[in-house]
């Protein structure tokens, strides 16, 4: 430019350019030196030493000089901005460089990366969908291709399994505890059963307890023994836990027999219907039983508990025949006892006594006592009614040895005495059984049945009666009170107190054996009533 101009304009240039020197200690050109190389600083020292020459030559030179060092300055300057651009080049390389190697790692770690999640996902998905049971993979496997689809697919559907399986599980131990538990009172039940009946009698007492045994270990609302006997007169005898339970039909009953439990729904006097479980069994003497089962409607009868109740029906079979047989053992043992008894009595006391009123009839007919006087007549008189009552008592004691207790019970003895004195007499006879749920041991059977006897004997010789009524009545205090009724004459209080009247004598008697006291009154529409009240020994 100074070359281009005209001298003034030159110097003006010139000292333009001697005043805009290179300043040294600038920081970027100072951090540029430290990271170029020494050719770098080379060119700075040539930029300095030419500004030096530069100035010198504007102090003292002539402009060709100035020029010229002008020229040197512009050269180094040239200098230092091709080592700029030749170190700004490399330093581009340089990075260049490295980006490429910054990319191929990049590329390398994404390839890894890649690889590894394959390996992580794909090939691991594949393997646990491989794990997975047939069943799961057919439910899913036509929803989609998508693996994580398909596995969260399943697992939704082995999470719900498991919760299925969870829930069923809790009900499964659940119910094999409960299970278990009815197991373990059935058997504790059965274990108080066998003590029970082996250190007592069956008596009803014994019965109630094993009701209401049977009650707590099924946990049911009632338990029931029923002796319908649909073909007595007598009605049936119920003995129950917690309430009278329903009457069964006689077709269920027909159909319960065999010792098979049945299940039925049935309906009572109410409305309310109830899930009944009964088994029919042989009571004493053949006698059908029923053990009755009753509980709420949803309530479903195991296997376990039908199996409880059949052994319990079987094993109180099992008692029953067994004590049935031992009473009617020792009812016959009674009986042929009482038979060896009146014949010994009759081949002996009952000779003796007709040989001693033969002796006492040829004794009055003798001259020497029809020459004696009035005393002796009277004493002989005496004798002979002396005779005649102890004949008389022991025609009595006789006939009560020689009465037999029919094996069905005393319902059938009765019977059978009303049979023989009907036959005997022209009297209407009518009896009233009310005998229910109550136990009498042999001997009690046997006391009331002579009571009745002598009772209808007395009516039959002085009573001059057409109607009687027996009624036998099981009271609900526990008490037996037989009952005897005629329409004849009516009762006189010195009856009893006139000789040889011995028939009150022998029923007080029997009345005291039984523990109990009987009555002889005067009926207020007429007639006379014998009455015996007693507790039996099963009921005490």
């Amino acid at each position: 430019m100074t070359e281009a101009q005209s001298s003034v304009q030159t110097e003006e240039l010139l000292g333009r350019l001697s005043r805009r020197n290179l300043d040294d200690s600038d920081p970027a050109l100072t951090w540029l030196g430290r990271l170029s190389d020494a050719s770098f600083g080379q060119r700075l020292k040539e930029i300095q030493s030419a500004r030096n020459d530069f100035s010198i030559a504007m102090t003292r030179s002539s402009l060709a000089d100035k020029l010229s060092a002008a020229r040197k300055v512009e050269t180094a300057y040239d200098s230092l901005g091709d080592a700029i651009e030749h170190d700004m080049e490399m330093r581009q390389s340089v990075i260049a460089l490295l980006q490429l190697v910054g990319l191929l790692l990049v590329m390398s770690c994404i390839a890894a990366i890649a690889l590894g999640a394959r390996r992580v996902l794909l090939d691991r998905l594949d393997h646990l969908l491989s794990l997975v049971p047939p069943e799961f993979a057919k439910d899913v496997q036509g929803a989609s291709t998508d693996e994580f689809v398909r596995l969260e697919r399943m697992f939704y559907e082995i999470a719900s399994r498991l919760e299925g399986f969870k829930a069923e599980t809790q009900w499964v131990n659940q119910s094999s505890g409960e299970r278990i538990r009815r197991l373990i009172r059935s058997q504790d039940f059965l274990i108080k059963f066998v003590e029970l009946i082996n250190t007592s009698t069956l008596s009803e007492m014994t019965l109630r307890k094993i009701l209401y045994s049977l009650e707590r270990t099924l946990d049911v609302n009632n338990v029931a023994l029923i002796f319908p006997a649909y073909d007595s007169d007598s009605g049936q005898r119920v003995l129950f836990s917690q309430y009278l339970p329903s009457m069964m039909q006689r077709e269920l009953v027909e159909d319960a027999e065999g010792s098979v439990p049945i299940e039925m729904v049935m309906t009572t006097d109410s409305g309310v219907s109830m899930r009944c479980l009964a088994v029919a069994f042989s009571g004493a003497y053949d006698e059908l039983a029923i053990l009755k089962i009753e509980a709420d409607e949803g309530r479903e009868f195991e296997d376990a508990e039908r199996n409880l109740v059949e052994v319990t029906a079987q094993l109180l079979a099992m008692i029953m025949g067994i004590q049935s047989r031992e009473q009617e053992g020792r009812r016959v043992a009674l009986l042929e006892e009482r038979a060896a008894i009146a014949r010994e009595l009759h081949d002996s006391l009952a000779q003796s006594l007709s040989f001693m009123k033969i002796q006492l009839s040829r004794l009055q007919s003798s001259a020497v006592v029809q020459e004696a006087g009035s005393e002796i007549q009277g004493i002989l008189d005496e004798l002979r009614q002396g005779l005649d009552g102890a004949y008389k008592e022991l025609r009595e004691l006789l006939t009560t040895f020689r009465v037999h207790m029919d094996v069905r019970g005393l319902g059938t003895a009765i019977q059978t005495a009303i049979d023989e004195f009907t036959q005997r007499s022209s009297l209407a006879i009518t009896l009233d059984n009310r005998l229910v749920n109550c136990r009498l041991t042999v001997n009690e059977e046997f006391h009331i049945l002579h009571v009745v006897r002598e009772a209808l004997s007395n009516i039959v010789r002085h009573a001059g009666a057409s109607n009687v009524v027996i009624a036998l009545v099981f009271q609900s205090n526990g008490t037996v009170m037989v009952t005897i009724d005629d329409d004849g004459v009516g009762y006189m209080a010195t009856q009893g107190d006139e000789p040889h009247h011995y028939g009150q004598a022998i029923m007080k008697e029997r009345a005291f054996s039984l523990g109990g006291e009987i009555q002889v009154m005067a009926r207020r529409k007429g007639g006379t009533r014998v009455r015996l009240v007693f507790t039996p020994k099963l009921a005490q």
